[in-house]
């Protein structure tokens, strides 16, 4: 991380409808007076993942009103850092980003989905969520 702090954060994966989404969520929900813009888009609009609403309402956030996007629905001059989530989505960024801005890959799996168990596949995303979270802490709280 830089010597300042960000100002305005964007989380991008490939759809927006999972990490970069709980990303973005957990980060508001830590209202960190130093960060004053947080964001998320998809390298493609996904739809809302009912899996993803269900394991952030578990925590006390409600996340059934986002609305997925594209970078094409942001405006690179507005972030300074960007945090992606998938190769494709930080392949984009480093194309799309505006200059100076700090880009971070953080490899954290998509979610598994078992036919079989819902509760397996809840699991699944409550261990994206955690992971996510950790690595929120580790750059945000302990800077």
């Amino acid at each position: 991380m830089t010597d300042q702090p960000p100002k305005a954060v964007l989380f991008t994966c490939t759809q927006n409808a999972v990490r970069s989404v709980i990303a973005e969520a957990l980060l508001k929900q830590a209202a960190l007076p130093s960060v004053t813009a947080i964001a998320s888009c998809g390298v493609i609009e996904g739809v809302p993942d009912g899996f993803a609403i269900a394991v952030m309402s578990e925590q006390g956030v409600d996340i059934s009103e986002h609305e997925p996007r594209d970078f094409d629905s942001c405006s690179a001059q507005d972030f300074d850092m960007i945090i992606s989530f998938s190769p494709d989505a930080h392949y984009h960024a480093k194309s799309w980003a505006a200059s100076g801005c700090e880009l971070l890959f953080w490899d954290v799996r998509p979610p598994q989905h078992n036919e079989g168990s819902r509760e397996d596949t809840l699991q699944s995303y409550r261990m994206l969520r955690d992971e996510i979270s950790r690595k929120l802490d580790e750059t945000f709280m302990s800077a």
